[in-house]
């Protein structure tokens, strides 16, 4: 026992060190197929056919899957594919044979099954049938069971193998297939690729019905996801591995080859945890061979077409048709290297594989590429530029080609690249601009771009240099709100930001634009909750009547700061999206957008609309991805990560942080890094890791920083309440949540202070909120506020029914973690009531809501789930599998060394695990069943009195 206690265990990984980050298997795991290897194996035991044909593209998997799909395991049916599902159809040994077509072999007679025929020929009675002396001799020995033959590349096959395979598969049909789906004669499993033309006998067996035929798709992109994560043994970053998926077309050959051109280049590292792709793409020689081959030789205007679709993707079919001509473009149809697609009312075109353009733009030279860069902006200047992004992409082809004598338009083009989110190519647009003597505007559009790309210092040092160059009063209104944002989002210099923004306000003649300035003023202040010198900025700004939409604008964004604060998040949603319309592309401030973007969806997710939440921040981060916009994707993915935490699903909500951490890992734009830390923090403690989340937390007092202070003030007062909580100090973090919401409530973040006073009701502390969170919530339209007081009120009352009525309140509204701890509460109050059914039903429902809450740790719904334990060894049992030593959890619990060991060992004991690795498991709803025999009159109870430690 000394063994078990003494000695510091290492803790069991974390939920996000399930894979450690090891290089990848020698061998990729199977993934990804599960669906098309249970069709295969219910046709392989039921089909009357005997033939069953795998095609596909190359490198999709074809060989690997039928290798599965036959691989015996110890009884017929029920071969395990790797992630836990019977599927598959063992061939008992001696009885599977296999033969692969090669080019080289098919100039040989039978060549390919060569090996498995007689060596001989019978030589008496005449000349010998020989289809039928071949196929005697693979079926011999037989004896009452079935042999099975796997051919790889049927499309490769010589003449005579085929119609080999045709007489068996003939032979086969006619004897029909037994009770137990067996064929009398062979079971044939065949692979070929589907974009090839088969021997005509292959072709027989499918026009004579004695084969069934699946066709094996490229993987999607969640296939793909998992398959690298098990790979590579560690969480991949998602814009890595859409990258990848993209790239590889779904295709594994693919896949693996640009898997370990990344790995050997140290392009495809670990970053904080997730792998992530650093850097462009590198090919390997092998796979730039197999994308050269699938090319194939072409002639001069044809390789002048497919270099230019590669520089120039996605053309629309008129332009395309125009600088090529129709017939290299039909060629290139042929040869099935461009795909067309539907966008809107226009046609466009594309290469069909993404890997096409690589292997294209590596391989022209650089005289060429200038050239096409030339004629792909002439073509679509020549179209008129009606789209969108035409005139930044035209922009970017004018300086791959050399030509910048223009300032107007490259200051045109970086302009348009700023509002597609394309800010690496629009500091390249501007910066070629200023060179050209583009003057002010072409060094704002530099600012701008240096902004959002994060390098703020550089940002600062161009609009410092402007102030003696603007000549008019708007210029100066548009050149000081840049800046402003800049010093306030990027530099961290908010009193400097509302200093200029209030010394230029006082000198402006013009009144419309002392008003813009005082809403943008407005906006600075509510994010740090400075709300008297806020109402001041709003009232100066309503004095311009009519207001202009740049004030209107502002005004609206700072009063949704305002009312979510306050917790009147309706009023704020309204306020959002009634600014979001008003805002025009052309605003001279292009991340007011991305700002009201973010309100918007902060608002829905503390307000119950879960889904819209989603929706949005799903949906921006697609096009950050796609931008590459390092800021955004990171912030997103933190919103992610937060809609992920109000509905309980811990897990997701680490994995979206720990991307956030990998992407914003260089990034301080908007101070993301603090906020990150800690609400990550707050979720390391739901889940019972006390020392990450520590650590974390400690990170994120680093990363602090005084911009926006009023997003910061939940995710650091909220993460410490419960770090004590998962270190067993429930009243020290029940004291701990009401100071930050004494301090909440002086700053006026109502909102905030709501979710701080509800903290002790979880806890299951008996803590005087209840008359506060309904004053709070009469005063905000804010329905999770309304369920915050019904639920402290119930748990004061110790109302176990209207416990249940708050649980089922929360489940409505999405939240399931919350859910499970009123449901905790109620089962707990039942069974002191001596209502052991009621307890049961109630202690049932908190544990389904809980599985779906990934690896939850807080203390209410611990104590549901391991009903054995008192509440002292809880909290010993809680650190043990944090990895604490004795003397390390004796110091934090102020008792003796010897006294935890004795908890321990009752811990042990009465969960049947031997060590604090194994001690972990069982702790964690979701990672481990409940053990047999407990009972719900058990799983609803406690040992000590409800509410008070």
């Amino acid at each position: 026992m000394e063994d078990r206690i003494d000695r510091p265990i290492s803790p069991e990984p974390s939920a996000h060190e399930a894979y450690p980050p090891y290089p990848p298997s020698p061998s990729w795991p199977f993934t990804g197929r599960d669906v098309t290897l249970a069709e295969l194996t219910s046709l392989m035991e039921h089909s009357a056919r005997p033939v069953l044909l795998i095609t596909g593209p190359v490198g999709v998997g074809k060989t690997r899957m039928a290798r599965e799909l036959l691989s015996g395991t110890e009884t017929k049916n029920g071969a395990k594919n790797g992630t836990g599902t019977e599927t598959g159809t063992a061939v008992p040994p001696g009885r599977l044979l296999t033969a692969s077509a090669t080019e080289s072999v098919a100039r040989i007679p039978f060549g390919a099954l060569a090996h498995l025929l007689p060596t001989t020929l019978p030589t008496a009675g005449g000349r010998p049938n020989l289809l039928r002396v071949l196929a005697d001799g693979l079926l011999a020995g037989i004896g009452d069971g079935q042999r099975t033959l796997l051919v790889d590349d049927v499309h490769l096959l010589d003449d005579g193998s085929a119609s080999l395979l045709l007489h068996l598969a003939v032979r086969s049909g006619m004897h029909g297939s037994t009770q137990d789906g067996t064929h009398g004669g062979m079971r044939i499993v065949l692979t070929g690729r589907s974009d090839v033309p088969m021997p005509d006998a292959v072709e027989a067996l499918i026009r004579g019905n004695y084969a069934d035929r699946v066709d094996l798709p490229p993987l999607g992109a969640d296939s793909v996801s998992r398959l690298l994560e098990r790979t590579l043994r560690g969480q991949v970053q998602t814009a890595t591995a859409h990258r990848l998926w993209q790239y590889s077309g779904g295709n594994v050959l693919w896949l693996q080859q640009l898997v370990d051109a990344g790995l050997a280049s140290g392009t495809l590292a670990v970053v904080g945890e997730v792998w992530c792709w650093q850097g462009p793409f590198q090919l390997s020689t092998r796979l730039v061979d197999l994308v050269s081959r699938r090319i194939g030789q072409l002639s001069a205007p044809v390789q002048r077409a497919a270099e230019l679709m590669a520089l120039g993707e996605p053309l629309g079919v008129t332009v395309f048709e125009q600088l090529t001509g129709a017939a290299v473009m039909d060629e290139l149809d042929r040869r099935e290297l461009i795909v067309g697609e539907k966008d809107g009312w226009r046609t466009q075109v594309r290469l069909a594989h993404p890997l096409y353009g690589e292997v294209l733009r590596r391989r022209t030279p650089p005289h060429r590429w200038r050239r096409h860069c030339r004629d792909l902006a002439e073509a679509i200047e020549r179209t008129g530029m009606r789209r969108r992004e035409d005139p930044a992409r035209v922009g970017g082809w004018r300086l791959e080609a050399g030509d910048l004598t223009d300032p107007r338009f490259l200051l045109s083009a970086a302009e348009h690249a700023v509002l597609t989110m394309d800010f690496t190519l629009a500091a390249r647009l501007a910066r070629a601009a200023c060179d050209a003597g583009g003057g002010a505007p072409a060094q704002r559009a530099l600012a701008v771009a240096l902004g959002y790309t994060g390098d703020g210092v550089r940002a600062e040092q161009v609009h410092s240099g402007l102030s003696g160059t603007v000549t008019s009063e708007r210029e100066q209104l548009q050149s000081v709100q840049l800046r402003a944002a800049n010093m306030f989002l990027a530099l961290d210099r908010p009193a400097d930001a509302l200093d200029l923004l209030r010394r230029t306000e006082e000198t402006m003649a013009d009144e419309a634009a002392r008003a813009e300035l005082a809403a943008l003023q407005a906006l600075l202040l509510a994010a740090q909750a400075d709300w008297p010198a806020y109402a001041e900025a709003v009232a100066r700004a309503r004095q311009c009547v009519p207001p202009t939409p740049g004030t209107t604008v502002r005004v609206y964004y700072a009063e949704c700061i305002d009312h979510f604060c306050h917790g009147r998040t309706d009023a704020a949603l309204r306020l959002a999206e009634s600014a979001l319309m008003i805002l025009s592309d052309g605003d001279d401030m292009p991340f007011l957008h991305a700002g009201l973007l973010s309100w918007l969806c902060n608002a829905q997710a503390f307000s119950g609309r879960l889904g819209e939440a989603e929706a949005i921040a799903t949906a921006e981060y697609r096009q950050a991805r796609e931008s590459n916009w390092v800021a955004s994707q990171g912030a997103w993915q933190i919103f992610l990560g937060r809609i992920a935490a109000r509905r309980g699903q811990l897990r997701s909500t680490l994995r979206h942080m720990r991307e956030a951490a990998s992407i914003l890992r260089d990034d301080a734009t908007w101070g993301q890094q603090a906020l990150l830390y800690g609400e990550w923090a707050t979720v390391e403690a739901m889940t019972g890791n006390a020392a990450e989340a520590q650590t974390l937390l400690d990170q994120a007092h680093l990363a602090h920083v005084q911009s926006y202070r009023i997003l910061h003030t939940l995710a650091f007062r909220m993460a410490q309440p419960w770090i004590l909580a998962a270190r067993g100090r429930l009243r020290d973090a029940a004291r701990q949540a009401m100071r930050a919401a004494d301090d909440a409530r002086q700053e006026q973040a109502f909102l905030w202070e709501a979710e701080l006073l509800h903290l002790p009701v979880r806890l299951g502390q008996s803590a005087a909120v209840s008359g506060r969170l309904v004053e709070l919530a009469a005063v905000s339209d804010n329905p999770h506020i309304r369920i915050y007081a019904e639920h402290a009120g119930a748990f004061a009352d110790r109302d176990a029914s209207a416990l249940e009525e708050v649980c089922a309140s929360f489940q409505t509204a999405g939240m399931h973690l919350h859910a499970a701890e009123a449901a905790a509460h109620a089962a707990r109050l039942w069974l002191r009531n001596g209502s052991t059914v009621h307890a049961q039903r109630a202690a049932d429902r908190c544990l389904q809501l809980a599985r779906h809450c990934e690896g939850v740790m807080t203390p209410a719904v611990l104590a549901c789930w391991t009903p054995e334990l008192t509440d002292r060894e809880r909290d010993i049992a809680r650190l043990a599998a944090d990895g604490q030593s004795s003397r390390q959890i004796a110091s934090l619990l102020g008792i003796m060394v010897r006294t935890v060991d004795n908890h321990l060992y009752r811990v042990y004991r009465k969960t049947g695990v031997t060590n604090r690795r194994e001690l972990r498991n069982v702790l964690t709803l979701g990672l481990s069943e409940p053990t047999d025999g407990t009972d719900g009159t058990e799983a609803a109870g406690a040992t000590d009195e409800f509410g008070d430690r």
